[in-house]
Formats: structure tokens, sequence, C-alpha cells
């Protein structure tokens, strides 16, 4: 396998930023990842919790759609977008949800201290979180993007 390396890698990196720890114990769920290779080389490690996603109860938070975010920004002369890259991973997990989130990998099982990309509901809980640090007049979130308007310099 080309990428193992590449690999190891990146699980030494991701350990290092304290996104994922090394588990030993026993835990109730264990996934598979799936390596996607990003336009810069870079490898991204994601969940692939197909089971748990089953098992997962979530919450609900409403995601606005595209015409409820246009008809609260009509009239904005000016627009920014902010990319929150590896936003997921700002969110931490508690331990037992972090226990949940095991996976497997040839170097031995590691799990995620940090929300991980293919959760069901991660999409959800970080909106709902962006919409607490955001709530202002003139900023609509989308998934893990905001726009920021002005109606004048």
């Amino acid at each position: 396998m080309k990428l193992r390396p590449r690999l190891k890698e990146e699980l030494d990196n991701m350990v290092k930023l304290n996104i994922i720890k090394k588990e030993d114990g026993p835990t109730d769920w264990v996934s598979n990842i799936v390596i996607v290779e990003k336009p810069d080389k870079k490898l991204r490690v994601c969940l692939d919790p197909r089971n748990l996603n089953q098992a997962i109860k979530r919450s609900h938070f409403q995601l606005p759609t595209l015409d409820e975010m246009a008809s609260n920004l009509s009239g904005a002369k000016y627009f920014s977008k902010c990319d929150a890259k590896n936003g997921f991973w700002m969110i931490k997990l508690e331990e037992s949800s972090s226990k949940l989130c095991t996976f497997s990998t040839p170097y031995g099982r590691y799990r995620f201290l940090r929300m991980p990309f293919g959760i069901n509901c991660a999409p959800e809980i970080f909106h709902n979180e962006m919409v607490k640090i955001f709530k202002m007049e003139g900023v609509e979130v989308f998934i893990d993007d905001r726009s920021n308007e002005k109606s004048s310099r």
C-alpha cells in the first residue's frame, strides 16, 4: 500500500495535535477509516462509522436553507466567506463519545478526542456551535461556512 507510510505520518501528526490518541483498552465500537488524498497531496483520515451512525441518537438542529439565508441577507452590499478548515476538530468529544470513535489501522487502534469527519450528526453539531459563536446581525452560518455582510463600508 503506497499510502501506508503517509498514513502513519498523518496519524502521528494527529496524535501530536491532540486530535486522536492510541487506544489499547476494550471499546464497544471499532470503525474502519477512509483515507482521502487532498489536492495538496496530504491525507485526510476519516472515520467510516456506518454501523455507529445507525445507533447514534441525533439531536435536531435546524440547518437554514439557501432561500432563508438569501432572504436574511437581502439588501446586503458586501459579502465575505470564511472557511473553517478542520473545524470539526475544534469540538472536543466527551470521554464516552471518544471511545465510540475508536478506529483500526495497520498501526493499531486509535480513538478520536475531537469530532471526526464521518459522524452523521457532526454537521449539525458544528453548525449549532458556529451559530452560538457568530450570533449577530448580518451573519449567516451555513454548515462550516459563515457569510458576513455590511450595508456600507
